[in-house]
């Protein structure tokens, strides 16, 4: 693995899903051989992910990742023990095939606005053959009874006032924003326009949100039913309890990459298994795995092309340490 190859690696794998795109992986060259994987210095989320699950996720995504993007460079890559200070180590263990997912690396986006009315039918079928830990729901019904548990538990997590301005932190919501292209979520790929961003940078701070709440107009503020109302499905995915968050993510990547493959768009609502009264009524309702615990629901729908938004990313040499 030349630098030049490994750089062009870690260009393809920072493209990788992870906990409001706080982009907490990066990566060390040790030799043509080996690569260290590391936590970025001050990219975790205290209050929303204290245990470190979210953020452990998003490096099993983002090695995952890697693997794929090497795997297109005809490289295979395993992993070994960390040493001090690493999270994991990548060991070139030989060639390899392209992944059949791979390709879709660079393609998949989050949308989190409306979806189109098209019919997807034979997509839906064709992922819930390809992902058995994704429990696809397309009837109507089913769909806004999640609209309604996601508005609830959203207004429900808005309420702590730490969780919010931690949230804000990595919020871009102007243009102008020195970080706009470079991480967090910016009002583009928040599907808000100029007037909703700006609304939002004032709604959220400490004091107005609580006033907005005791007139019973947060929920209407924080709200996405409509939004999840537009989903031609919601697949809830599951993982077996005892599996590491590593791990974890790096099937996370692999499931969206499948959604990807079958022409769709998605965008997670990780609320709605953060909440233990969401996720308890979405096992009532809709059943969950022997062992298994619900790690995010994905809305899924189609959208075009020209809609999705540029991923917002740091540069490589700001991944390379």
């Amino acid at each position: 693995m030349t630098p030049e190859t490994f750089a062009a690696i870690v260009a393809d794998a920072a493209l990788s899903p992870n906990v409001h795109n706080i982009q907490p992986t990066v990566w060390r060259r040790i030799d043509d051989h080996t690569v260290a994987v590391m936590q970025a210095p001050g990219r975790t989320l205290p209050v929303g992910d204290p245990t470190g699950r979210d953020v452990a996720a998003s490096h099993g995504a983002a090695v995952e990742g890697f693997v794929l993007a090497a795997s297109l460079r005809g490289l295979e890559i395993g992993l070994a023990a960390p040493e001090e200070g690493e999270i994991v180590r990548l060991i070139v263990t030989g060639e390899a095939t392209p992944d059949p997912l791979a390709p879709f690396l660079t393609r998949r986006r989050t949308y989190r606005g409306k979806f189109t009315p098209d019919r997807v039918e034979a997509a839906l079928d064709a992922l819930a053959q390809a992902a058995r830990d994704l429990t696809v729901l397309s009837d109507r019904a089913g769909i806004d009874h999640v609209a309604r548990l996601n508005d609830q538990a959203s207004l429900k997590g808005f309420r702590d006032g730490g969780f919010r301005a931690e949230l804000l932190a990595w919020m871009r919501l102007s243009p102008r924003h020195p970080c706009w292209s470079l991480d967090g979520l910016n009002a583009r790929a928040m599907e808000m326009s100029g007037v909703e961003a700006l609304g939002a940078g004032l709604v959220l701070k400490p004091g107005v949100f609580e006033l907005f709440d005791r007139l019973g107009l947060a929920g209407a503020l924080t709200g996405e039913a409509s939004v999840v109302k537009s989903s031609a499905a919601v697949a809830l995915f599951h993982r077996p309890v005892a599996e590491t968050p590593f791990e974890t993510g790096r099937r996370w990547h692999r499931v969206w990459l499948e959604i990807t493959r079958q022409g769709l768009t998605a965008a997670p609502m990780t609320v709605l298994a953060d909440d233990p009264a969401a996720a308890s009524a979405l096992a009532t309702r809709f059943g969950q795995p022997p062992g298994a615990r619900l790690i995010t629901a994905f809305r899924i729908g189609r959208v075009a092309d020209d809609a999705l938004p540029p991923p917002a990313r740091r540069s490589v040499a700001d991944l390379i340490v």
